[in-house]
Order: C-alpha cells, then sequence, then structure tokens
C-alpha cells in the first residue's frame, strides 16, 4: 500500500523489516558453520568428539566467502552520527567479577578435554556486543547499551575440582525449568565439576538440610521432558544471611538461581551477605517469567511454549463457540500485571473477537455491547482477558502472598457473570463456555524452541560462574546471548504492552475489536 517493491519482508535482529530482494538472490544459502558459536553449542550438548577424518584440519571458511559483502552494491553507507540522536549514549554494563574482592585467578580451561569436535571461540574481557541500533520518530533521549558476550573463557577463576555448585527454582512454574536444570548439570560436569547440589523448595529450602540433594548427569538425563520443576519451586525468603550461611556450610562456590524479578533481588541479597562474611561464590541468576515482562530481554524461556498451549485454550473457545448457538468462548490467560500472553495468543489463533489485557483502559460497558453486537450480528463470540485485569476491571482485596505478589480478583469469572447478567437485562439468549488453563499452560514441558533456548542459557550461565562473575544474570538481547548486572532485572521497571505501540496494533488488526476504553480516559501507558 506504501508503493514499495521489488523488497523482501524478513525478521533482523527481532525487527520485522524490508529488504530488497537482492539481499536474498545475492546471497549464499546458509549454511552451519563449523567454526561458529551455534556449532559449538551443539557439540557442548552432545559432548561428541572430533569426527574428521584423522589428519585432517577443520573446514576454513571458503575464499569466497573471505572478499567482498556481495551486498555492498545494493546499499548505501550511513554515517553512525546519523544513527543516533545529539544527545543520546552508549553505555556498558559492566560487570561484578570475585577477583576485585578475593583476588585474581587464572586457570587453564578444562572444557576443551570434555568438547574436542570443535573450536570452542573462546570469549574474553573485550567481547561487547551492542544492541540494536534503529532511527526513531520522536526526539525522546535514548540509552543504547553495551553488554558482554556470554560463552566459555580460556581462563577459570575456579578450578572445577575444587567447586561445589548449588542450583534451586523459585516463583511459579514455568515450561523450561527442568531443561535448564539438567543442562546447569550436564555443563558443570563437562567443566569437571563433581558435586552439584539441587535445593528443593527455594529458597526456604535452602536452610533446610533435609532438602539438598544431589544432582548427576544420569539422574537428570531425561528430565527435560517433564514439565515442572524436579527442584520444587516455592516463594518466600528466609533471612539472607541464613542462606548465605547454609551455602556455606556446604561449600557452595557457585550459586545457581532459577526465578524472575523478586528472586533475582532474593540472589544478589544473598550474594552481598556471603561477601560480607568473605565467602568467595559466583551467584549467577537466570531469569524466569511466564508474562514475558523482564525488560531489556528478548523473550524470557517457556514464553513460546506457554503461547502454545494458550492457543490450544483460545482453539477450544472457537469450536465451543461457533458450534452451539448463541454462545460465546471465553478464555483467561496469565499476566499479572503484563497482557504479552494474552496479545501473542490472540495474534496466533487470528479469530479472537476482544481481547483485553491489563495495559487497556477498558470501559465494562462498552465490552459487553461489543459482545451483544457480535453474538447478534455473526452468532457468537471468542474473548481473551488476562489475569491481570482483575486488577483493572475490578478491585482486588490488596492482600498479598508469600513472594509479596499482590492477589488478584478473577477477571474471568467475574466477567463471565457480568456477561451473562447483561444479555439477561437485554433479553438475549446466550451461553458462555469458559476456559481457564492456567495450570496448563504453566506445567508443561518446554518446546524445541524453548528447549533450546534454556540449554544455552543453562550453558552460559556455567560459562559465566567458572570464569568469576557473580552478582550476574544470562540473558539474550538483540539476538545475542549476554551478561547483565542483576540490577539491570531488578532496578528496572517491568515490561507492559505498549497500547500505542507495534504489537498492540497488529493485535487491534487480527480482532477488528473498536476502541473500548473509558469515555474520555487515556490509554495506560507502558
Amino acid at each position: 500500500m506504501a508503493g514499495y517493491t521489488g523488497v523482501s519482508i524478513g525478521k533482523v535482529c527481532e525487527r520485522y523489516v524490508m529488504l530488497p530482494i537482492q539481499a536474498i538472490t545475492h546471497q549464499k544459502s546458509k549454511r552451519v558453520d563449523l567454526n561458529g558459536r551455534w556449532f559449538v553449542r551443539l557439540v557442548s550438548t552432545t559432548l561428541q568428539p572430533d569426527l574428521s577424518p584423522d589428519g585432517r584440519a577443520p573446514p576454513a571458511p571458503a575464499a569466497e566467502d573471505q572478499g567482498a559483502n556481495p551486498l555492498v552494491e545494493f546499499s548505501d553507507p550511513v554515517e553512525l552520527e546519523g544513527m543516533l540522536g545529539p544527545d543520546d549514549e552508549l553505555r556498558r554494563l559492566e560487570l561484578e567479577h570475585l577477583s576485585a574482592k578475593f583476588g585474581a585467578k587464572a586457570h587453564a580451561s578444562t572444557l576443551d578435554l570434555a568438547i574436542q569436535g570443535s573450536h570452542l571461540g573462546f570469549m574474553d574481557g573485550g567481547s561487547w556486543a551492542t544492541q540494536t541500533l534503529g532511527t526513531r520518530s520522536s526526539k525522546e533521549i535514548r540509552v543504547n547499551l553495551q553488554m558482554l558476550r556470554a560463552g566459555p573463557r580460556r581462563t577459570l577463576h575456579f578450578k572445577p575440582s575444587e567447586v561445589a555448585a548449588a542450583i534451586v527454582t523459585c516463583g511459579g512454574l514455568c515450561p523450561g525449568l527442568n531443561s535448564v536444570i539438567r543442562e546447569l548439570v550436564m555443563m558443570l560436569f563437562a567443566y569437571g565439576v563433581r558435586k552439584v547440589y539441587g535445593i528443593r523448595g527455594g529458597f526456604k529450602g535452602a536452610v533446610k538440610p533435609s532438602t539438598w540433594v544431589t544432582l548427576t548427569p544420569d539422574n537428570v538425563r531425561d528430565i527435560k521432558d517433564r514439565g515442572g520443576s524436579v527442584l520444587v519451586a516455592d516463594r518466600g525468603n528466609p533471612p539472607d544471611a541464613d542462606v548465605a550461611a547454609a551455602l556455606r556450610a556446604r561449600g557452595v562456590r557457585q550459586y545457581f538461581v532459577i526465578g524472575g524479578d523478586g528472586t533475582h533481588r532474593g540472589a544478589y541479597a544473598q550474594y552481598q551477605a556471603m561477601a560480607e562474611e568473605s565467602w568467595e561464590c559466583s551467584v549467577v541468576g537466570i531469569p524466569k517469567t511466564i508474562d514475558n515482562d523482564i525488560a531489556l530481554l528478548d523473550r524470557t524461556f517457556g514464553f513460546d511454549t506457554a503461547c502454545s498451549e494458550a492457543l490450544k485454550a483460545i482453539n477450544t473457545a472457537y469450536v465451543e463457540a461457533t458450534c452451539n448457538a448463541n454462545c460465546i468462548g471465553l478464555v483467561k490467560l496469565m499476566g499479572r500485571h503484563c497482557g504479552y500472553l494474552a496479545m501473542m495468543a490472540t495474534l496466533s489463533a487470528r479469530y479472537v473477537d476482544i481481547c483485553l489485557l491489563p495495559e487497556m483502559d477498558v470501559s465494562l460497558e462498552k465490552v459487553l455491547e461489543h459482545c451483544a453486537y457480535l453474538v447478534q450480528t455473526q452468532g457468537y463470540a471468542v474473548v481473551v482477558v488476562a489475569e491481570g485485569c482483575g486488577d483493572t476491571l475490578i478491585q482486588g482485596s490488596g492482600e498479598t502472598d508469600a513472594g509479596g505478589n499482590k492477589k488478584l480478583g478473577d477477571a474471568g469469572v467475574w466477567l463471565k457473570d457480568q456477561i451473562l447478567a447483561h444479555f439477561k437485562t437485554i433479553k438475549l439468549p446466550l451461553t458462555i463456555k469458559y476456559v481457564d488453563p492456567t495450570y496448563m499452560v504453566r506445567a508443561i514441558p518446554a518446546n524445541a524452541n524453548d528447549s533450546i533456548y534454556c540449554s544455552m542459557l543453562a550453558q552460559a550461565a556455567v560459562h559465566a560462574a567458572m570464569a568469576g562473575y557473580t552478582g550476574v544474570t544470562v540473558a539474550k538481547v538483540s539476538e545475542t546471548f549476554v551478561y547483565l548486572p542483576i540490577g539491570t532485572i531488578t532496578n528496572t521497571p517491568n515490561r507492559k504492552v505498549d497500547v500505542t505501540g507495534h504489537w498492540f496494533e497488529r493485535m487491534l488488526a487480527a480482532t477488528l475489536q473498536p476502541n473500548l476504553g473509558a469515555a474520555g480516559g487515556a490509554p495506560a501507558q507502558p
């Protein structure tokens, strides 16, 4: 419609872009780079030996690949200054390292003893990645970040044979927890660590000797095919000093914490408690939330699986709505303060008529009127509501759970009752088929995409701990695996759906729902 021609559509560095067709036709087809990081990750998973014929050197890049980029003739040079505003900044996220307090150590990496089927492609302290740059129409000052790339280091801070490691999962369940646990154990053993503990029951389990279990490759090998967490997640934080003392009593030198922003706050406080006692322990987080609401990250593990399962619930509601007279299929999906799961599942389904997110300004009257219009005109409707609307459409109790999260009203049941009452008032027949897949979405194993993602995050976490980084978390930003200070998780407001942004616009284009905002009300801000 805009008149562009001779173009192709693609997704590059997490952004949908238009490319000249020559960008496709003049590039060689992508192949696995046997000297690249993804092949290293493959061999790190299989631990297969070098399978090339004896005496044959690993393949070098083809000569034609070392020449000029074939896309140069189809592109124009751009000054870097033009990509940044006059007041924009480029900042580097420096990481904490145990050497600052306990002195530098340099042990030769043992990883190449276990991984012999590929060049390891060691990183160093200068392996920085910069966020993808892009022009914008607003004049708002933007800060672009440089982050240390994740991966193995040539020298280690710890001697693996002397390391004891511990793994804990906190908060609610999420697809992929067992995949992360499994790969942490596998990579620790690949380095040569032989003492790995699992802490059952979250942080509260750390202070109970009976909840510590020993993890080995044999007893975690198949857990990726199971939902939930074999370590039994839980909420609540005992005193940080007590957790630190329990870790020290077990001789734990590497502590891997899987959880959301609240869990990361606890992990960092426990790291500080250990530092105050001069206990040398690397603390590494792996971000987890099914809501995908952690800012800066491309996405959190388990979200892709959750969307796939949520889609099944919407499909069920659609079948019921379209195969029963005067019927509404109503689905409540997870999303306490962020509607990403509901929005993305709606985009995936393509036949949702109304999607309500906690970020939206919603008039109940308009929602009810549109439900009546849909049933009168097409005979059915499919409605998706995020659980966070239990704190916007209705007033919650104000109580909190053990993790400090506000207890929400049940938006699904409440909305069902409101719709039924409205149809009764206007004397229209209606049945509602209500689907709440909350525990189905949370409790399933990771799908193929998330399983890969979980494994890469876990491998990166072990590399960080072995190198001596601490107070860090692992993430994927602009399609690159990086290390971030835990503060980027705990001190940054959670991401919310931008109701003035492209993704919300795409959702509206899919549902074709009208403006459901209260008269005179402003849209909720991200």
